[in-house]
């Protein structure tokens, strides 16, 4: 076949000659191309479809695209992307079993996709299944190294299954590659938390304060961390927004009786402790800190009253196997 750069065909031929190979030359390649589109509309009738299911999905129209994607299926057994909506549509469904069998065949049929690993992993991790979502997660970054919500979410897991040291540098990579990524400042801090690493630990929440103003747990876990260091003022700052946050979450007003008993004011601490335990009655803790309250207020009674409360709650406790650590989840 004539090429453009073979300037001898040109050479020995007449010049009406040459034209007329060109002209030919653009006929062979517009054929091509046209065979090309012939060829590559099934491909796109595919694409045009699994696209419409996905709108449909994105739309709240499930059981329309339940049956939508069971005829892409029919029509297209081999389509990764139609197993993959497949799935998604099942898990929206509450099928799970059923989603991860879809998510299996898109898997096999294609094993480079990342997503499907990602939509493993979180069907494991709704039934907890850390383990089996640790192995999907770390497949996706093996083929994709750039996501930051994968590594965010595999610190979750590996956080979870107690290895810290593996999530902090999860987090890490995560905050490296999205620095404003929602909540990464935040799991980076509880990690660090978690490790006695209490000066790295506020600055992470601080950070997270600055870029999801609205979240609540920072605020009450930084003021904690504040109240530890003695910076009493830092602390009851941060329980009161966040109680203007949250405030029937019993954490910050918690958080706040400790600030007012810290500075002897035992009637601020009572008022705060008794709106916790209004709400939350089996807090051990709250009234283990109302009793210390009550001893310095020179109230026994009261004091011997929420002991005796606390020795019940902590043997009910031993019976169910929960404990202090507990309440703070």
């Amino acid at each position: 076949m004539y090429r453009a750069h073979d300037h001898r065909l040109i050479w020995w031929t007449r010049p009406g000659r040459a034209r007329f190979c060109l002209v030919l030359v653009g006929l062979v390649l517009s054929l091509d191309a046209a065979r090309w589109r012939v060829e590559a509309r099934p491909q796109d009738r595919e694409q045009a479809l699994t696209d419409e299911i996905a709108s449909k999905i994105s739309a709240g129209r499930i059981d329309e695209a339940l049956a939508q994607v069971r005829q892409a299926i029919e029509q297209y057994p081999k389509s990764s992307r139609a197993y993959t909506l497949l799935g998604a549509v099942l898990g929206k469904k509450g099928l799970k079993d059923e989603a991860r069998e879809a998510f299996r065949t898109a898997i096999q049929l294609d094993p480079n996709a990342p997503q499907n690993y990602y939509n493993m992993a979180l069907l494991d991790l709704s039934e907890n299944k850390y383990s089996e979502a640790e192995k999907s997660l770390e497949t996706f970054l093996r083929l994709d190294s750039s996501n930051a919500q994968v590594h965010l979410l595999l610190g979750r897991v590996y956080f979870n299954r107690k290895q810290s040291l593996p999530a902090i540098e999860q987090f890490k990579k995560a905050l490296a590659l999205r620095p404003n990524l929602p909540l990464g400042h935040y799991h980076l801090g509880y990690a660090y938390r978690s490790q006695a690493n209490l000066s790295a630990a506020l600055e992470e929440f601080r950070k997270e304060i600055e870029l999801t103003p609205g979240f609540y747990d920072s605020y009450w876990l930084a003021g904690d961390l504040e109240l530890m260091q003695g910076n009493l003022d830092a602390a009851e700052q941060l329980f009161e927004k966040g109680i203007g946050l949250k405030a029937a979450a019993y954490q910050a007003h918690y958080g706040l009786a400790r600030v007012f008993l810290a500075r002897k004011q035992y009637s601020q601490a009572e008022n705060a402790l008794k709106k916790v335990l209004d709400k939350n009655p089996d807090l051990v803790k709250a009234h283990f800190t109302l009793a210390r309250v009550y001893q310095q207020m020179g109230n026994k009674d009261e004091a011997a009253r929420e002991f005796k409360i606390v020795a019940g709650l902590q043997a009910r406790q031993r019976v169910s196997g929960a404990g202090m650590a507990e309440e703070d989840k």
